[in-house]
């Protein structure tokens, strides 16, 4: 009988098709602008999977931190013989608490502004009802999707905020996406990244992350470079074991701490992490670490697994997308 996708090996992305595209924000690099030591807790050669021997011990309260942000209309603004693009748009940050295995909502905080591109903000503050105001703020991006972008930055910047004031001796902050802060003591924070656009790891490792069982993690490695300002100890984890046919990365997430902990501190989180987070994020149909471009792009020129065949790159496909940086 004839295979139905010839030599393919066609997999189903899991994530719900209407939770949008996994392309980043800005053009797509085949190597990582920052600088990657994969021998931080491992030789090269050594590299497997990791599985905790014990369960990781988190801190007594730990908070989850996340955004969603909006673009509620596009503007087009004519200034003499300048055509600037803007747009209507708001985000909010919020907290999930957990403390002895109950969760609870913690502090929501809402923005809502009115975005012009090109370095111009409107005069003043729009008042659409009494209750309902957008404030005037500008970004020097000139594109049509400048103010969805900069709607986006203020989002990751709350974010980092809410998490920065709930950082605290007891507490032990998991913010969606890089980190983009450093806390008072490193060890305070993690940085939970499910859109996988860089894998940061050369390609002879992807058959290892492609085969992470669930509850285990890769060894660490060190980020260094100038987008996110500072270094930082990283590793990717398996959550939930993928679907028969489910893309290969499905339930993998790269987790992220600030590389001043240090090595030990950044193991033990890691364990913990290991241990712990599994029994928490959801999986099946959620939109948690699918095949990304970057994987991709990587898969075409790895070896694979015996069994399995690498992606045709002519099936290779990008689109626009405003998610976060991963």
């Amino acid at each position: 009988m004839a295979r139905v996708f010839g030599d393919y090996d066609v997999r189903i992305d899991p994530w719900e098709v209407d939770y949008g595209d996994q392309t980043p924000l800005e053009s797509l690099n085949d190597r990582p602008r920052e600088h990657v030591d994969h021998e931080v807790e491992l030789p090269d050669g050594e590299w497997k999977a990791i599985v905790p021997g014990a369960p990781g011990s988190f801190r007594d309260r730990v908070v989850f931190i996340d955004g969603v942000r909006r673009l509620d209309a596009r503007l087009q603004v004519r200034q003499d013989e300048k055509l600037l693009f803007g747009g209507f748009g708001s985000h909010a940050v919020g907290a999930a608490v957990m403390r002895d295995s109950a969760a609870d909502f913690g502090e929501i905080r809402v923005s809502r502004t009115v975005v012009l591109g090109g370095g111009r903000p409107l005069p003043a503050p729009v008042q659409v009802h009494d209750n309902l105001v957008y404030e005037a703020e500008s970004t020097p991006r000139p594109e049509v999707d400048g103010p969805l972008r900069h709607i986006q930055d203020s989002m990751r910047t709350a974010e980092a905020a809410l998490a920065a004031d709930l950082a605290d001796a007891d507490t032990l902050v998991i913010v969606d996406g890089p980190l983009s802060f450093v806390p008072e003591r490193p060890e305070q924070a993690i940085g939970y990244i499910k859109r996988l656009h860089d894998l940061y790891l050369p390609g002879r490792f992807l058959p290892l992350m492609a085969t992470l069982p669930a509850g285990s993690r890769t060894p660490l490695f060190a980020i260094r470079g100038d987008r996110s300002g500072f270094a930082r100890y990283s590793w990717f984890q398996r959550l939930g074991a993928p679907a028969h046919g489910a893309v290969e990365l499905h339930g993998l997430v790269r987790l992220e701490v600030g590389a001043s902990a240090g090595v030990d501190a950044a193991r033990h989180l890691a364990d913990a992490a290991s241990a712990r987070l599994p029994g928490i994020a959801p999986i099946q149909g959620s939109p948690v670490a699918a095949e990304s471009p970057a994987y991709r792009r990587a898969r075409t020129a790895a070896p694979c697994p015996a069994g399995r065949r690498a992606a045709d790159p002519a099936l290779d496909r990008s689109a626009g997308g405003t998610g976060g940086r991963s």
